[in-house]
């Protein structure tokens, strides 16, 4: 449960990591095409189309992310935790903050989008159903879990059969 427990913390301070680099980048591209779309030269979308679909794709995965970790987290603290939280104070901020900002970030686009009459994101969807991601979670921290137990019990092999199991049952084309 030890190794778990980090395995989970860590994965969120990774992944917070990760989001803040997308987030400011969503952020800086969002402000521009916000502050120049009520400037007297319109924004021109059209010659745009390639970064806005960039910008609402980065959105809508670092949305499923962010709420596919919560729900990873959720389902570990229930199952191997009898419903304690499993995260730390400072990443249980982080997640929450991420959370927070994914969904900012997205209401920021939708704004731009149907002012310029482009497709918006559907956060609820997104939420309702964050794909096959949290069962990618579990079963890595489980599986990291598992092979530091084995690995300090010795049993080297075994610990390669729990990372092989994993990868063979990886279908990264699967994972929206």
């Amino acid at each position: 449960m030890y190794n778990l427990a980090f395995e989970v913390n860590g994965a969120v301070m990774t992944a917070a990591q990760g989001w803040r680099v997308l987030m400011s980048w969503a952020s800086l591209l969002g402000i521009s095409m916000l502050a120049a779309s009520h400037q007297l030269t319109r924004f021109e979308v059209d010659t745009a189309g390639d970064f806005l679909e960039l910008w609402r794709k980065k959105l809508c995965m670092i949305l499923a992310d962010v709420v596919a970790l919560e729900r990873a987290v959720d389902l570990i603290s229930e199952g191997f935790f009898d419903g304690h939280d499993v995260l730390f104070a400072d990443s249980q901020k982080k997640l929450t903050s991420s959370h927070e900002t994914s969904r900012l970030l997205v209401v920021g686009y939708n704004c731009f989008a149907k002012e310029n009459g482009k497709e918006s994101i559907d956060m609820e969807a997104i939420e309702r159903s964050p794909g096959r991601k949290v069962d990618h979670f579990l079963n890595e921290w489980v599986m990291l879990s598992r092979s530091k137990v084995l690995v300090a019990r010795g049993e080297i092999f075994a610990t390669r059969d729990e990372v092989l199991a994993l990868l063979k049952t990886d279908d990264p084309g699967t994972n929206p």
